[in-house]
């Protein structure tokens, strides 16, 4: 915190243990705060220098403002900076009270106890209730309130009341992440308890409950909301970094209202645009990159780091730009969840009666994207949905042919050549998304379109070259192979190369399941060598079939499978309908699946994923 800040925000500071907090504070997670984010790297180091501290131990500062004045009981006070290290050591201390409580269930289950068994099981139910009263606090009246308020389900079911009724409600990123802290504690309690005797278990437990309660902090006091907003978004909390949309979120809730119930309706709304980008822990910088990709679907390319700049610069002093924002980052989203979804299926009940995302041909392109691992075409996705379902002025057609240019340019370019995209191919992906944006006319659409695909077909690679690629593909599930080699042969990929083929060829519809086929080694792969390069597992040598037929078919010759191939592959290239014919054939011969491998790539790069 800047001395110039300091000078104009009034602040008052106390140091205070982590029991002086939970006796004497009420504290609010707000709704312009970052969720629960510690992992296990935070957690370890909590476990080493707090649990495990021979002494007391200054873990750092909390920065609030005092939300709530009571007379004859604990002020609250809301969290600007801290939440982590109080949520953690609220989680612990609950973990903490179970164990007690199981330690007292334990003896209660031993049958008959002797006077010394039942003082130990009465020691520990106290254990466990005065553990509990860091976690919920009552008045003189009886009146119960959290010690630390969050709106996660599971952490007032669990955390800080264990007995309640469960709601049943969806656990967002937040939540499971302070279920993951709940994991990790309980495993380390349980390994310090390991073959201790219970009155040595007893004591073990108030010493872990101690030296979480001994941990020092300075509680710095703001004296309003609005400082609070202020000094948040200068702050960094203790292991990482504030995300961008940490920072997002504070600006929209402190913009975009004043009065408290409209900022908690803006807070929720964000919360479930998370949940929708964010289905994991892994995947925590998935709204920074959804937020930058939206803006570069529709205004000029900025870098991430430039961003957060241009935001403020848009919704500056204008309340309904601040939810006019908001408005786009919902409507971006709903498309933006099923990017980089290889099994994907789309949820029609959330779309819009004219949604681009209900198009079979749409839907196979995010698939394919996703199975070739391409992000760079994400800002032109965007456009293209949001122009068909904003406007009038995009046709079926045009969407289909626009997302169609993408995915052939990027199984030639990326899943054949393993090529890498550069920032000249991020930056035409942004140019046609903003020419998109702002085109006025139907004929603007239509000449973006074509001058799009033109630019894209004039990139791919060499046709032999690309050929030649193409095949070289295998499909080898049983073999040991190189990450480079794993890219393009895993059965997802091959699954798509062969289906495509067929809905190319009309015999299949679009919008098909990968999941719902199978890959036949024609040729039985118990006569490869075991080598990649076996021609046993090269493109030549593979069918597609429906994953109940493939059991049908067996692991014999032609002769013995010629009649199932006749009855489930789906289409049938020439050079596998000529084997399939000559019923003098009963064997696949190495020469004849390098002929058929050659015959497919040259309508694999002419025809199937050629731009026309």
């Amino acid at each position: 915190m800047s001395s110039a800040t300091s000078e104009l925000i009034p602040i008052k500071s106390t140091t205070r243990t982590v029991q002086d907090c939970f006796r004497s504070c009420l504290y609010v997670v707000p709704n312009f705060q970052r969720p629960y984010s510690w992992d296990i790297d935070e957690l370890e180091d909590y476990w080493a220098d707090v649990v495990l501290a021979r002494g007391d131990f200054f873990f750092g500062s909390t920065v609030t403002w005092e939300s709530e004045s009571r007379e004859l009981f604990n002020n609250s006070y809301s969290i600007i900076d801290g939440q982590q290290r109080l949520t953690t050591s609220a989680i612990i201390l609950s973990v903490i009270r179970d164990a007690f409580t199981a330690a007292a269930k334990d003896l209660e289950d031993g049958g008959d106890e002797d006077d010394s068994l039942k003082e130990l099981r009465d020691q520990a139910k106290v254990q466990a209730k005065n553990t509990q009263r860091y976690l919920v606090a009552v008045d003189d009246d009886g009146k119960k309130y959290p010690v630390i308020q969050r709106d996660e389900p599971n952490f007032k079911e669990v955390v800080q009341n264990p007995s309640a009724i469960p709601s049943g409600k969806k656990f967002n990123g937040s939540a499971r992440q302070i279920g993951t802290a709940r994991g990790f504690f309980e495993d380390r309690v349980q390994k310090a308890l390991e073959g201790k005797p219970l009155t040595e278990a007893i004591d073990t437990l108030k010493s872990v409950r101690n030296n979480v309660l001994k941990a020092r902090l300075i509680q710095v006091e703001l004296t309003s909301e609005e400082d609070g907003f202020l000094i948040f978004e200068t702050l960094n909390t203790r292991g990482a970094d504030l995300r961008l949309a940490d920072l997002v979120k504070n600006l929209l809730v402190r913009g975009g209202a004043t009065e408290p119930d409209d900022r908690k309706t803006i807070s929720e709304r964000w919360e479930r645009l998370v949940d929708r980008l964010q289905p994991d822990s892994a995947s925590l910088g998935a709204v920074d990159q959804f937020m930058w990709q939206s803006w570069n679907s529709r205004r000029a390319a900025v870098t991430e780091a430039e961003l957060y700049k241009k935001i403020l610069e848009l919704v500056e002093g204008d309340s309904g730009q601040h939810l006019q924002y908001l408005e786009e980052l919902e409507f971006d989203s709903i498309v933006y969840q099923y990017i980089d979804e290889v099994d994907l299926v789309i949820d029609k009940s959330e779309l819009g009666v004219k949604s681009a995302l209900k198009i079979p041909e749409v839907g196979d392109t995010l698939r394919a994207l996703a199975v070739f691992n391409v992000s760079v075409a994400n800002s032109a996705l965007l456009a293209i949905v949001r122009k068909y379902e904003k406007t009038a002025l995009i046709t079926k057609k045009n969407v289909i042919e626009a997302c169609r240019a993408i995915e052939d340019f990027h199984f030639q370019f990326t899943a054949l050549m393993n090529s890498g995209s550069t920032g000249g191919t991020r930056g035409r992906y942004n140019r046609f998304a903003v020419e998109l944006e702002e085109a006025s006319s139907k004929q603007a659409v239509r000449e973006a379109v074509e001058s799009f695909k033109v630019k894209l077909a004039g990139s791919l690679p060499d046709a032999d070259k690309a050929k030649e690629a193409f095949a070289k593909l295998f499909y080898a599930p049983n073999s040991r192979l190189t990450n480079a080699q794993k890219r393009r042969s895993r059965k997802h990929f091959i699954s798509y190369v062969l289906l495509k083929f067929a809905q190319d060829n009309k015999t299949l519809p679009v919008g098909q399941d990968l999941t719902s086929w199978t890959i036949e080694h024609i040729r039985p792969q118990k006569l490869a060598s075991g080598e990649v390069g076996s021609p046993e597992y090269s493109i030549g040598n593979l069918a597609l079939l429906t994953s109940g037929a493939n059991g049908d078919l067996g692991d014999g010759d032609l002769t013995a499978k010629r009649t199932g191939l006749n009855a489930y592959v789906p289409w049938k290239d020439p050079e596998l309908s000529k084997w399939l014919a000559d019923n003098t054939k009963d064997e696949v011969l190495a020469a004849d699946i390098s002929a058929r491998a050659e015959s497919l790539a040259d309508v694999a790069v002419d025809v199937v994923w050629a731009i026309l």
